[in-house]
């Protein structure tokens, strides 16, 4: 795993700070000689490790404006995915956990592409325009999609979790993707709601299909009952699966910001002892 740099981006309050250190520590366990790239929004990481790269932008956020200000962090999971010098880049979203060793597998099935998956609650633009949209930001969202020549059938991917080979073509995938995102998002303009980054993630990748590889759901599995994802448990193993996946698959990565809720509030048995485990929360 010395080939495979995770890439995080944090910032703000204290909670993602804690968030981002337990992911690590899970992906440590597992991985010791990965790397780590943070985009860091704040100057409050100070690590002396060899395997961590910190690129800092102390001044670009103001957090106490009481703005919403994270769609100003989104675009850089892919600025910090052109940044790696690894074969591999993993991106993750702090508030999760690594569940599994399944890692090397996926990415020795990407054969130059990128690995994700389709968003568990709007798996297509349809469900997304039908779902996220607001009757304030319809509208926006109708134009932004005819500009981005999305399909009502276009997969709608999930941005918290996404593996790459770094080659040229995905190089290019990225570039598209913070082209798009500045050309709507320059000059200032405040957050749209409902215009997310993976608005334009999915547009890029709908034009690049070959090199999409089609993750089970379980690479990000969003903890919230099987309403939303189911999840059962063979052998202290957890798997999982989308609703309209038709097969389970070993969850890779937990997502839950345990800050706002509890991840096994919606489970028991050994379920709910495994999720609370794996987020440490009985520590």
């Amino acid at each position: 795993m010395n080939e495979v740099t995770f890439i995080f981006t944090v910032g703000g309050h204290e909670g993602h700070y804690q968030n981002m250190t337990r992911c690590i520590e899970t992906i440590e366990q597992n991985y010791p000689d990965a790397k780590f790239l943070i985009l860091e929004f704040g100057d409050s990481l100070d690590i002396k490790n060899d395997r961590f790269t910190i690129v800092k932008f102390k001044n670009l956020i103001d957090f106490s404006s009481g703005k919403k200000v994270g769609y100003l962090i989104w675009k850089h999971k892919y600025l910090g995915a052109l940044m790696i010098n690894t074969k591999y880049g993993v991106y993750v979203d702090t508030d999760t956990v690594l569940a599994n060793d399944t890692i090397p597998l996926i990415l020795q099935n990407l054969d130059g592409g990128i690995g994700v998956s389709l968003h568990f609650w709007t798996p297509t633009i349809s469900h997304y325009e039908a779902f996220a949209t607001t009757r304030e930001t319809y509208f926006e969202f109708l134009n932004l999609k005819n500009k981005l020549q999305l399909q009502d059938d276009t997969h709608f991917f999930a941005g918290g979790v996404f593996l790459f080979e770094k080659n040229s073509r995905t190089i290019d995938v990225f570039c598209e993707i913070l082209k798009m995102y500045y050309d709507y998002y320059g000059n200032d303009k405040e957050y749209v709601k409902s215009i997310t980054d993976e608005l334009f993630l999915a547009a890029v990748l709908n034009k690049n299909k070959d090199l999409v590889r089609y993750c089970n759901g379980a690479l990000n599995h969003c903890s919230m009952g099987d309403e939303f994802m189911p999840m059962i448990e063979e052998n202290n193993f957890l798997f999982g699966r989308n609703p309209f996946d038709s097969d389970f698959a070993p969850i890779t990565f937990l997502h839950c910001d345990t800050n706002r809720r509890d991840p096994s509030e919606m489970y028991s048995g050994t379920i709910k002892q495994i999720i609370r485990k794996k987020f440490k929360l009985d520590e």
